[in-house]
């Protein structure tokens, strides 16, 4: 192949390569300026869920017979007994670190913090197979307000963190 030709093929992927290069260099911009305002999106997105999920959690009455309404909640000796017959005692002790694992992502820094977390973590875990019993039990009792429950659930999950995580003021 002779000078004139190589030349000739040089000359062609500079006129046809560097203006391509820019072009994707452009393109791959405009994609990663997408996924900043995408980032930004959701950020506040996540933030919003929070704050419906703290008012959803803030608006259900407890169980009078369950718990007491000293500040905090306390659970009653009718409470107690309700959280074994059901078997939850059991269910957290086997799968104790999924319901400290949630509190801990939404960086629970108080005491209240902690138990508005104990009983979202209820609602965000209730889709896994340990809460089946759980789920019978409702379905044989539709007496049971489920909400309620969940209540007093969460403050049984607070009282444990909180023997687990004695730093917590």
């Amino acid at each position: 192949m002779s000078d004139a030709v190589f030349d000739l093929i040089v000359k062609i992927i500079l006129i046809v390569g560097i203006p391509t290069m820019v072009a994707a260099c452009i393109y791959i911009g405009r994609k990663l300026q997408i996924l900043d305002d995408l980032k930004g999106t959701l950020k506040t997105v996540k933030y919003n869920l929070k704050v419906v999920a703290d008012y959803l959690i803030q608006e259900t009455d407890f169980s009078h017979s369950d718990l007491e309404s000293y500040s905090p909640l306390k659970l009653t000796d009718i409470g107690k007994k309700r959280i074994r017959d059901i078997g939850f005692d059991k269910i957290f002790e086997e799968h104790k670190q999924d319901f400290f694992d949630f509190i801990n992502s939404e960086k629970a820094k108080t005491k209240y913090d902690v138990e508005v977390s104990a009983i979202k973590s209820l609602s965000a875990l209730f889709y896994k197979d340990y809460f089946n019993l759980l789920k019978e039990y409702l379905y044989n009792k539709p007496e049971i307000d489920e909400r309620q429950l969940r209540v007093t659930l969460g403050v049984f999950v607070r009282d444990e963190y909180f023997k687990a995580h004695p730093e917590i003021k």
